[in-house]
C-alpha cells in the first residue's frame, strides 16, 4: 500500500469520526436542552397552579359576604335601613 493511500485512509477515517463526533455532540446538546425545555415546563405548571390558588384566595377574602360579616363584627358597622340620599354640586 502507497503512503498516498494510507494518508486517505486516514484522511477519510478521522473525517468519519469527526462527522460522528459532531452528530453524538449534537444529540448530547438536543438532549441537555429537552431536559431544561421539561425542567422549565414543570417550574411554569407549578407557578400555574399558584397563581389559581392565590386568585381562588383572593376571590375568597373579597367576597361581599365575607366583608359585610368582618364590617359587622369587627367594626360594628350596620347595614342602612334605607339607600343613601346622593346630593350632587351644580357647576
Amino acid at each position: 500500500m502507497s503512503l498516498r493511500r494510507v494518508f486517505e485512509a486516514a484522511f477519510v477515517a478521522s473525517a468519519v469520526l469527526a462527522s460522528l463526533y459532531w452528530q453524538v455532540s449534537n444529540v448530547v446538546r438536543i438532549n441537555g436542552l429537552l431536559a431544561s425545555i421539561e425542567a422549565k415546563q414543570r417550574q411554569l405548571d407549578s407557578l400555574e397552579t399558584l397563581v389559581r390558588q392565590e386568585r381562588a384566595a383572593i376571590a375568597r377574602l373579597e367576597a361581599v359576604d365575607r366583608i359585610r360579616r368582618l364590617a359587622s363584627e369587627r367594626l360594628g358597622m350596620i347595614e342602612p335601613r334605607r339607600p343613601p340620599i346622593v346630593v350632587e354640586r351644580l357647576p
